[in-house]
């Protein structure tokens, strides 16, 4: 079945305006609503990831992409955040360390309160994280969205 390139192209620009918006910046702070933009980012991600595995392709992926042992490529990751997204959206800031949705901005690494640990490899970039599950802003995310472009010919 044809898939209708529109919804793809309507997931691409609201995408590109999440990847500009503030609230996705090195230097958002918590209540500049980044939780609820990394979640409207990683539904659209995953919507994007899945029309092109509907046509028959797939990005995938994989540097830093396993943490902890777990080694999946760029769209399982995505599935996999999108899945687990509803189980953390009641978290709110200052509910340590029940709060399991994170991020970290510029290279370091360290223990978030609920006792979860991270590491971000790379300066810049932003890194979400869902308990010990990490995506980069810049060095996955983009370009995941630049791969399903190119595989979309949108």
């Amino acid at each position: 079945m044809p898939i209708d390139p529109q919804p793809a192209a309507d997931d691409l620009t609201a995408i590109d305006t999440l990847f500009r918006s503030p609230a996705l910046a090195a230097d958002a702070t918590d209540d500049q609503g980044w939780r609820t933009a990394f979640a409207e980012l990683i539904g659209r991600v995953d919507t994007l990831l899945t029309q092109v595995e509907a046509r028959g392709y797939r990005v995938d992926f994989m540097r830093g992409v396993g943490v902890n042992g777990k080694i999946q490529d760029i769209t399982s990751l995505v599935h996999w955040m999108n899945r687990h997204l509803p189980d953390v959206a009641a978290d709110r800031p200052g509910q340590w360390p029940q709060n399991r949705l994170n991020r970290y901005a510029n290279e370091g690494w360290g223990r978030f309160a609920n006792g979860c640990s991270f590491a971000n490899e790379f300066d810049g970039d932003v890194a979400f994280f869902i308990d010990d599950q990490r995506i980069y802003l810049h060095n996955q995310l983009h370009r995941a969205v630049d791969q399903a472009r190119l595989l979309l010919a949108i």
